[in-house]
């Protein structure tokens, strides 16, 4: 299992968090939920699209699982990533330049993310991120 984990035994999700960023995860968390997502556009009847990760408030609505706790922070994920993610392993770090700081996820192999991509509906019902109320 990845350093740093404690995956939910009902999901298939496997995590590895950096260990730079793994200290300093419950800080930058301040008790909010870790939400991985992803975007996605039709681009010349090609959809390109990345992953993304970003502290939110509140628990997420329905359409996001629960599949972590990592170093006491909650993580969710879409529905639809649950799958992509069943064969491939999840890496959390820092990115970007010094002023600039983000979570950036990393998929190993990422033809599983190319795969996701090319299925029908990839963008059917995607709208963004909406915490319960």
């Amino acid at each position: 299992m990845p350093v740093g984990a404690t995956v939910d035994p009902s999901t298939p999700v496997r995590f590895g968090v950096d260990p730079a960023l793994r200290v300093r995860l419950a800080d930058l968390s301040a008790g909010r939920p870790l939400v991985i997502d992803y975007f996605a556009s039709r681009r010349c009847s090609v959809v390109i699209g990345d992953l993304t990760a970003e502290f939110r408030q509140g628990p997420p609505n329905g359409s996001y699982v629960m599949v972590a706790s990592i170093e006491g922070v909650d993580v969710f994920a879409e529905n639809r990533l649950v799958r992509v993610f069943e064969d491939a392993a999840l890496m959390l770090r820092l990115g970007g330049p010094v002023f600039a700081r983000h979570l950036v996820v990393s998929l190993d192999p990422g033809s599983r993310w190319i795969d996701f991509l090319e299925q029908p509906n990839v963008l059917a019902g995607k709208g963004p991120f909406r915490p319960n109320r």
